[in-house]
């Protein structure tokens, strides 16, 4: 926009002609070549390069993942793709868990037991051979080997005096190292359990090494029956008669184990267990074949844990085995649309957002949040698919209301539908998908207009939540199968749904100061708060500057209704003027509206001297604002309120003292203040605010046509003096903006009836 060239006579200095000249002339397109070489399209291509890249790898790894679990209902029929040889787990296990059962017991010898044995069978003969009659040996020993009147001679003849022979220590000792352990004596219960086992159970020496087999076991039956006690002895006798002792003395030798009558062979648990785990381990892996075109599962059928399996090695194997131009075209593919929509998304971005293509950061967190948020939904999908509308749902909707706070709603739903359209690439899904989720952002962007309050996320997350939920129920619909079963899924997914938004509305209420500061943003409930006039900033300007107070908050209302009639953001110009003037705490007896007693404290200061106590005031508010933390937007109106206009009272003055000295002169660029210019819609209508408020003060008639002249002058003035070439203000904004502050002030200097002064005197007296 041209500022006012003309000098002194109407006349244009030339260097001045030829910057209106630059100014009105239409620029020259620049060329690729030099598009391409500036700073900030070079670091934002690269920018670009990256996000492109990560999400790339993102989307891949996302797609070779598993999305579905067990119990789901299919909502497509799913077959192989490639020939494949698998393991089965359960299929192996199964079989080991066979071969572990039927492992056969483990006996071992009872040495201990014929170890005892050994002492009574030695003894046998002495005992007889030291009584001359029957009655002389003990009862106990009598009943043990069934001993008689003939038992005396035929088994002292085995006897030395105190000593058995050598031969029949020899027949005791091959009877019990020998050939009891070879012809076993077991229980009749665990002989009859072991012949119902698959395999007969083993039977270990004292070396550990088999040593009899289960059939030649002699069986021991409980009880004191005498049928039970013969029949054990006519088992034992052929055992007995295999050693070499004398038949006339066998039957006292069997007449004596069978007195005995214990298992020689005992169960080893410990041994059995480590037979079984053996058994176990030489079962080999159970292999399946699957071919190509084999069904792993169809539309409407529960995926049960073998199809699952059956699916996860499919999706290894095509990894693995597949041809290589069947596996890299289609990532190729997708790469090659992420690019593109890279590109499409950066172009738009860095296109209408000047600010972010002037700030690299800005851009890389935007990316990054992006980045970062897809890849929260790749990785909690792959590996919770019970919890897939989770996450997708709350990282996108994160992504949304970030930049919907961070910029405006424009921004928010261009990139929210990138959002959608990388999740649903990640997860492999189509477009109802992409309806959903964009059905969601959109809801959330259209709820938080303004966030004022904190009521406003809350509010928003419930809208967002029906929304979900109401989708997700038609989502269902259309891709499930008819069935009972189904309804339950989606009841299921509908709730997470709900519950993704919920959880987005609570996380961003509870961090949104941290994502301010993050993303140097202020919201509106920042904003209401620093509106309220206890802020310490707004005290301290009522107590040391009340006039100045009293004039932020005019300019205040001005703004606001300014605001307004273009749609932009009234609260932050209303805040926004409440502290532009700030700075004239430090020294408020040096502006016009502390000034209470008539006095100027100008009146003795040079212009020049007054000029750096006018301008100091920006300078002085913007060290205030950093010291109390104002946000980074609330600071920008304190330091462009002014611009880098011309403080005309006092050039004016230097220009008047300066024609009495011919060798001093005035520059006018020396009385401007240091600015920068108004950035933002929100600065410029504080700018001309400011400065018509001031105006309509110092005037002694106000009416509705002086302050309509005034504000258009006002507002001509700063148009041609260039004040808002660095906003996106438009000409018919800047109408609107006049019409809405000429309204506010005439209705703020009204006019009033004129009373009767005896009239007048009543109504004062019952105002008092």
């Amino acid at each position: 926009m041209p500022k006012s060239t003309k000098a002194r006579g109407g006349l244009l200095r030339p260097a001045r002609r030829r910057d209106e000249l630059r100014r009105n002339l239409p620029k020259p397109t620049p060329g690729v070549r030099s598009l391409i070489r500036r700073p900030e399209i070079i670091t934002s291509s690269l920018v670009l390069l990256a996000f492109a890249i990560v999400v790339s790898v993102c989307v891949t790894w996302s797609r070779d993942q598993v999305h579905v679990a067990a119990e789901q209902v299919m909502t497509e029929t799913r077959v192989n793709r490639l020939d494949f040889t698998v393991e089965n787990p359960a299929a192996t296990e199964k079989a080991r868990e066979e071969a572990q059962s039927r492992a056969p017991d483990v006996y071992v010898l009872d040495t201990a037991f014929l170890q005892d044995l050994r002492t009574p069978f030695h003894n046998l003969p002495v005992i007889t051979s030291e009584q001359t009659e029957f009655e002389g040996i003990r009862a106990e020993i009598r009943e043990t080997f069934a001993l008689d009147e003939a038992s005396l001679e035929a088994l002292a003849a085995y006897a030395n005096e105190s000593t058995p022979t050598e031969a029949w220590v020899g027949w005791v000792d091959q009877l019990l190292d020998e050939v009891l352990p070879r012809y076993p004596l077991l229980d009749s219960k665990d002989w009859q359990r072991g012949l119902l086992e698959p395999e007969p159970p083993h039977l270990l020496g004292a070396d550990g090494e088999p040593a009899a087999n289960w059939n030649d076991a002699i069986r021991i039956a409980a009880g004191d029956d005498i049928e039970i006690r013969l029949a054990l002895e006519q088992d034992l006798r052929p055992v007995v008669s295999r050693v070499g002792f004398p038949r006339k003395v066998v039957r006292y030798v069997v007449a004596g184990l069978a007195s005995y009558a214990q298992p020689t062979y005992v169960k080893d648990v410990e041994a059995t267990e480590m037979l079984a785990v053996r058994r176990s381990a030489e079962v080999e892996q159970v292999r399946v074949h699957h071919k190509e075109g084999d069904i792993i599962f169809r539309r409407g059928e529960k995926l049960n844990d073998l199809s699952l399996g059956v699916l996860k090695n499919e999706i290894s194997h095509w990894r693995s085995d597949a041809p290589p131009l069947a596996i890299w075209l289609p990532r190729l593919g997708i790469v090659g649309l992420i690019l593109v929509l890279t590109v499409f998304a950066g172009g738009f971005v860095l296109s209408w957002y000047r600010r972010i293509l002037q700030n690299t950061m800005r851009l890389v967190a935007v990316f990054l949040l992006m980045a970062t948020m897809l890849a929260l939904t790749a990785v909690l999908a792959g590996n919770t698919p019970e919890l897939l509308f989770l996450a997708a749902i709350a990282p996108t909707l994160f992504v949304a209301t970030i930049v919907l706070l961070s910029y405006d709603q424009r921004l928010a739903l261009f990139l929210s539908t990138v959002q959608c359209t990388l999740v649903a690439l990640a997860l492999g899904e189509g477009v109802a998908w992409i309806i959903l989720l964009m059905a969601g952002c959109g809801t959330m962007i259209a709820q938080l207009r303004e966030v004022r309050h904190r009521s406003s996320l809350l509010r928003a997350a419930i809208a967002t939540a029906a929304t979900l939920g109401v989708g997700t129920l038609f989502l269902g619909i259309f891709v499930g199968p008819p069935g009972e079963a189904i309804w339950l899924q989606i009841l299921a997914q509908g709730a997470w749904a709900v519950v993704a938004s919920l959880v987005v509305g609570f996380l961003v209420l509870g961090i949104l100061p941290s994502i301010e500061r993050l993303f140097d943003i202020t919201t509106g409930m920042t904003l209401a708060e620093l509106r309220d006039p206890s802020q310490p900033l707004l005290r301290q300007l009522q107590q040391r500057a009340p006039g100045t107070y009293n004039h932020s908050l005019q300019v205040a209302n001005i703004a606001e209704a300014a605001a307004e009639a273009i749609g932009a953001d009234s609260l932050l110009v209303y805040v926004g003027a409440l502290y532009h003037d700030i700075g004239k705490m430090n020294k408020p007896e040096y502006f016009v509206e502390n000034q209470t007693s008539g006095y100027n404290k100008h009146s003795k200061l040079r212009p020049a001297m007054s000029l750096l106590v006018i301008v100091g005031h920006v300078k002085d508010g913007i060290e205030l604002g950093k010291e109390y933390g104002l946000p980074r937007a609330l600071q920008h109106f304190i330091e462009s309120h002014h611009g880098t206009t011309l403080v005309e009272y006092f050039y004016h003055a230097a220009k008047t003292e300066a024609e009495t000295d011919e060798k001093s002169s005035v520059d006018e660029v020396e009385f401007r203040y240091p600015g920068p210019r108004p950035q933002s819609r929100e600065a410029a209508i504080l700018m001309l605010s400011d400065a018509v408020e001031s105006a309509t003060r110092a005037m002694s008639e106000p009416n509705p046509g002086r302050i309509e002249s005034l504000v258009r002058e006002l507002s001509r003035k700063r148009l041609l003096d260039g004040q808002f070439n660095d906003c996106d203000l438009t000409f018919r904004q800047l109408g609107l903006i006049e019409d809405a502050i000429i309204a506010r002030v005439c209705a703020i200097h009204h006019g009033r009836i004129a009373y009767p002064t005896s009239r007048a005197e009543e109504v004062a007296a019952e105002s008092a």
